[in-house]
């Protein structure tokens, strides 16, 4: 019998965006993110994404979503904790080295600032 995975289709992702309101973090490593659970550092509203266009909050992630029960936290967050800054120190790999967004992200920044150039000619 061979070890093959459940769904070969299915990529095991490193890096997440996260994202608290307006705050947005690239890169950050999946993990980060039961130990940001587990030390309070994330909120059961912040949100994670894999291409910065399809979001789900952390509360109703398949996986993620039990680790705030197993840590005993609220599900329920008061209306400042979407103000309260993410802990970019934490959640860094802490490599030093800046991370390239994803492609789709890339692309679209790229479109937005040739837009702006030719708004400035």
């Amino acid at each position: 019998m061979e070890n093959e995975s459940p769904n070969p289709q299915r990529k095991t992702l490193k890096t997440v965006i996260l994202r608290r309101g307006e705050q947005v973090l690239i890169s950050v490593s999946t993990r980060k993110l039961v130990p940001g659970i587990e030390q309070g550092k994330l909120f059961p509203t912040d949100e994670i994404s894999s291409n910065g266009i399809d979001w789900v909050e952390l509360s109703e992630h398949k996986q993620l979503h039990a680790w705030f029960q197993k840590s005993a936290l609220e599900l329920t967050i008061d209306e400042g904790s979407v103000e309260e800054e993410l802990d970019k120190e934490f959640f860094s790999d802490g490599s030093g080295e800046e991370h390239l967004p994803p492609p789709l992200i890339q692309r679209t920044l790229d479109e937005m600032s040739k837009l702006i150039d030719e708004i400035n000619e």
